[in-house]
Order: C-alpha cells, then sequence, then structure tokens
C-alpha cells in the first residue's frame, strides 16, 4: 500500500496526473503526526499544497517546512508556494529564511531573490498591521493631534509595500522559456490596505493646518515614499527607463478620472500632491523648496511631483525652464502627461533661448537605445515625438521652424496618425471611462425588458446600416449593470453571444450595482471552456481590472477556468 501512494504523488507527479481514486487513497496514507516526515521523505510536487488542505490534511503550517526547504531549488515550487501564501505567516517565514541562509551559496541568484520575496511577504500578510494602524490613528487625527510621532505613523500607513500573488497568466510558456528575474515567478506588486485612500486621509486632514505641520507631513510622506520606491526598484518593478509600476498605480499625479480604481502608490501620491497645493497657499517659499528637491531626485515619480507643481503660477518661470531642460531625456516622452500640462501651462513665460532648448530635446526623441534597430523603432521614436509636438500646436504655441519641419515630415511618413483628443494628452495608456456620443447610441434599448434585451439588441445590430451606432456597444458603456443582467437571462438557455460578452467585458465603466462584478464573475467561472476560449483575452483583461475587488472564493476559480480556457486554440482568441 505504501508502495502505491508513493507513486501516486511521489517522481514530480502532479494532482493533475492522479485519479480521483487515488486522491481518495491519499486520505488514508498521508494523515497523522508524520505528515511532515512523509511529505520530507518523499517530496512529491509542490502543486499538491492545495489539493493536500482541500483534503483537510494539513494540520498546521509548521508540517510543510521541511518539504519546502527540500524544493528551495525548484522555480516551480516558487510558483505553487505564491499560489497558496495565505497558508503561511511570519513564523514559518523565520525558519525558512534560516535554512534558506545556509544554502543560498548552492542556488542561483534568482532562486535566493525569489525566496526571500516570498519570505517577506509570509512576515506581513497575516499581520493586518496597517488596516489596525489606520483605525487606531483615525480618532487621534480628528482630535488635531499631529505630532511628529502621528505624522510617522501615517507615512508608514500610505507607503506602499510588497504584496505577492499568482501571476495572470493566460497562455503556457513557451517549453525554452527560462525565468530571468523575480516577476517572471510572480506578480509583485506594492499596496497599501484595501479600503484606505487618498481621500480618507485627507478628509480628516484639516484646510487650516498649521503651514508648519502641512510641510512636517510633506517631509515624512517624502521619506515613506522615497523607502518604497527604492525597494521597488531594487526588486525590479520599479525603473526609470521604460513603463513600470508607478505609471501603472499613477496616471496622473494631479487629480484626474484615469486615477479611479488604482491602487498601490496611488494615495500616497495624491496626499503629497494635495498637501503641497495646500503649502503653496501658505508659504510659497516653503512649496518652492519642495520643487527644488523633488526635481533633484533620483526616483521619475518625485520628479514628476516636481513638474506638476512647476504648472503652479508661484513657481518662478526660470525653475520651470530649468526642470524641463535638466530633466534626464527620456522622462519628457514617460513623464508625457506632467510634461505636456507643464508646457502648455508655462511655455509663454519662457524666453526664446530656453524655448529652443527644450524643443531641441524633444526633437531628438527618447533615448535610442530604448528600442530595437529597424523600422519599428524609428516609428515608435516618431510616435512619441508627434505626440509632443502635436499637442504644442494644438494649444497654439510656437515651435519654431526646426520643430515644425520634423513634424511636417513624420506627418508625411504617417498620414493616418491624428492627435490624440485633448483629454487623452500625453496618456500612455486611456481606459474610457465616459460615455461620449455613443451612450446615446442605445437609445432604442430603453423601453426593452431585461429579459429580451440581447435579442433585440441582436436584431438592431444585425439590420443595423453602414454609417449606424453599435447600439449594444452604447449600452455598455451607459449602463453595464443592465447589459449584465441581459447576458444574465440568455444564459439560462444556454446562451453566450460571443461578441456582446466581450464589449462588456472590455468596457471599462463603473457598475452602479454592487451584485454585477460578484455575479459576473461567477457567470463567467461556469460558462463552457469552448465558449469561453472565444473571448478569453476580454474576459482576462475583465478579471485583471477586477481582481482586488474580489474575493478570494471567486478570483481564483475563475483565474483556473480562465486558464484552461485560454489554451483552446481558436480564431478569436488567436487575434484578439
Amino acid at each position: 500500500m505504501t508502495q502505491v501512494n508513493e507513486g501516486i504523488i511521489g517522481a514530480r507527479k502532479t494532482p493533475a496526473d492522479a485519479t480521483d481514486f487515488e486522491r481518495e487513497q491519499l486520505r488514508f496514507f498521508l494523515p497523522g503526526e508524520d505528515l511532515a516526515v512523509k511529505l520530507h521523505d518523499l517530496n512529491p510536487s509542490l502543486a499538491w499544497l492545495s489539493v493536500f488542505n482541500d483534503m483537510k490534511l494539513i494540520e498546521n503550517e509548521r508540517q510543510l517546512i521541511a518539504w519546502i526547504q527540500n524544493n528551495f531549488g525548484s522555480v516551480e515550487a516558487i510558483r505553487e508556494v505564491v499560489a497558496n501564501l495565505a497558508f503561511f505567516g511570519p513564523d514559518t517565514a523565520t525558519f525558512l529564511k534560516n535554512r534558506l541562509d545556509a544554502q543560498a551559496s548552492a542556488l542561483s541568484p534568482l532562486l535566493v531573490t525569489s525566496w526571500n520575496l516570498v519570505f517577506r511577504h509570509m512576515r506581513t500578510a497575516k499581520q493586518g498591521f496597517a488596516r489596525a494602524e489606520w483605525f487606531d490613528l483615525l480618532p487621534q487625527l480628528k482630535r488635531g493631534e499631529h505630532d511628529n510621532i502621528i505624522l510617522e505613523r501615517l507615512a508608514e500607513v500610505l507607503r506602499p509595500k510588497l504584496k505577492l500573488t499568482k501571476p495572470f497568466i493566460w497562455r503556457e510558456q513557451p517549453d525554452d522559456k527560462t525565468p530571468e528575474k523575480p516577476s517572471d515567478l510572480m506578480s509583485i506588486n506594492y499596496e497599501i490596505e484595501e479600503g484606505l485612500s487618498s481621500s480618507d486621509v485627507l478628509a480628516v486632514w484639516p484646510q487650516n493646518a498649521d503651514v508648519n505641520t502641512d510641510t512636517n507631513l510633506l517631509r515624512y510622506l517624502n521619506a515613506a515614499l522615497i523607502a518604497a520606491l527604492a525597494d521597488a526598484t531594487d526588486v525590479g518593478v520599479e525603473s526609470n527607463d521604460g513603463y513600470s509600476t508607478t505609471d501603472s498605480d499613477v496616471p496622473s499625479i494631479a487629480k484626474h478620472s484615469q486615477n479611479e480604481y488604482r491602487s498601490g502608490f496611488q494615495a500616497i501620491v495624491r496626499v503629497i500632491a494635495e498637501i503641497w497645493s495646500r503649502v503653496v497657499q501658505k508659504s510659497p517659499t516653503a512649496a518652492i523648496a519642495f520643487v527644488e528637491e523633488w526635481r533633484r531626485s533620483n526616483f521619475r515619480l518625485i520628479r514628476r511631483l516636481a513638474l506638476f507643481a512647476a504648472m503652479d503660477k508661484v513657481v518662478p518661470a526660470a525653475l520651470v525652464a530649468n526642470l524641463l531642460i535638466d530633466l534626464p531625456i527620456g522622462d519628457l516622452f514617460l513623464s508625457s502627461v506632467e510634461v505636456q500640462r507643464l508646457i502648455a501651462k508655462r511655455w509663454i513665460e519662457l524666453d526664446e533661448t530656453q524655448q529652443e532648448a527644450i524643443l531641441s530635446r524633444v526633437c531628438g526623441g527618447p533615448p535610442r537605445s530604448w528600442y530595437h534597430q529597424g523600422a519599428e523603432g524609428d516609428r515608435a521614436m516618431d510616435h512619441l515625438r508627434y505626440d509632443a509636438l502635436s499637442n504644442m500646436v494644438r494649444h497654439g504655441l510656437s515651435i519654431g521652424d526646426t520643430a515644425s519641419l520634423i513634424l511636417r515630415e513624420i506627418q508625411i511618413r504617417y498620414p493616418q496618425w491624428m492627435p490624440k483628443p485633448p483629454e487623452q494628452a500625453g496618456f500612455r495608456v486611456w481606459h474610457e471611462g465616459g460615455f461620449r456620443d455613443r451612450a446615446a447610441e442605445s437609445d432604442d434599448l430603453t423601453d426593452v425588458t431585461d429579459e429580451n434585451l440581447v435579442a433585440e439588441a441582436q436584431r438592431i445590430v444585425a439590420n443595423a446600416n453602414f454609417m449606424d451606432g453599435n447600439k449594444w456597444e452604447g449600452l455598455v458603456l451607459k449602463d453595464p449593470d443592465r447589459a449584465f443582467r441581459g447576458l444574465s437571462f440568455e444564459m439560462k438557455h444556454g446562451n453566450w453571444p460571443q461578441d456582446f460578452w466581450r464589449q462588456l467585458l472590455w468596457s471599462r465603466t463603473p457598475y452602479l450595482d454592487p451584485g454585477t462584478e460578484p455575479h459576473l464573475a461567477v457567470l463567467l467561472a461556469n460558462c463552457p471552456l469552448d465558449v469561453l476560449a472565444t473571448f478569453a483575452p476580454a474576459a482576462a483583461a475583465w478579471l485583471d481590472e477586477h481582481a482586488k475587488t474580489l474575493s478570494a472564493n471567486l478570483l481564483w476559480p475563475l483565474w483556473d477556468h480562465l486558464t484552461q480556457a485560454a489554451r483552446i486554440e481558436t480564431p478569436e482568441n488567436a487575434h484578439e
């Protein structure tokens, strides 16, 4: 019997290879106080970890320590532990860290770094420190307590901290794909406590606070932000030389609708920006001192704060010019939201020499080393220069003969290019949150019942003329809750209109009904695999957008279901 069960989980056999009967045999073979010894001796794949937990075989996390230690040399073990981090706490992290240190010289730097990240997450994940700290601070802030200890604690609550999750990979990696960095094995994010936002903090911070109190808070927040950025840079998810985690977390330093539903570095940056805007009204000298400090920072996100602040007329034009001239060349294009806004706001205050120096930098484009040699690299550089120069022209700014000639040459090479809409200027990624004119296109569906909604929309779409708008697209932009209710009725009859589902899942209009998001996740998790495969990319994008708000019991079953669906090749998911 022992040999049989050793065969079930031995030889790196995974749960996917075992039959239901074999799994049932394990219930009788593995239980007992010697589970840790059996796992150590047999050393099965760590893919069994969640299965053993579901089978109620694991009584406490200490039983897993020796088993994990046996697998320090496996990248697959890292992936499996990350997928099951909820099992582990700080005590396990301490034991494993000591054992890893003893073996580190025999392991690759990637493995050592990745395991250390896993242990960091284990130490903090179960403590719930930030949530308890915020609710402890809240009444003190409301009472007007703003001493240095309170400010330091507030900055610590807002400091984004490492959080690891199972990566969102929708297709199997190529067999010859070798992981090169920790982010190839896990999803690495920096988060603050869920539910805490910049508006929560600003709501309890008094508008009439003394300027010294405001500047003290800014100093503590600035130090916390620097610490978080340094850590994220060391981990490899933040960089000055490309789109990175802070660009995703903070689309705009200024308040903007594109910041909605963002987390991570968003809250601390928005608090810093708003408190600085209060300081500038109370003490321009103190506010300008922060701009001088920020523009010399080693971190691009902090230099973006300087660009944001320099839009205020209080900041001298000479400082604005120096900021744009001394800015690392890549920032002119990576920090384009703040750069383009600043140029539009303060350009006419700069003298001709300053303008020419800035234009020369823009016309030169980003570092050529960012792109592969050849036509594609040239095209990418042209696009960034075109966006910057065309936005200046849109604002009626003088760009001189040289820049005008470069802009015309780019327009000749790419006549199909058009300037971005004004509201999208500078944004590298734009999530449609407004309804625009397309929202009105759903009017023909206003009086249709939810039960008949999809059938009527299909009839209208099928009979539409070329110039007619897409009524269903208008509906999902205007009222995605109602569109989902209509699709729910169809699902009851086994109908999954793929195009309609695809458009709903790509829509980023917020739901007003709190039941839409969890109900939609349940339906997708029960969608037939062959059907789900036809709109898997859209479903994957939807899940990525809602991963932080879905409960674990909805998130991971849907993730697993989507992973299976994404492996099914269809014409739709091959080209979507």
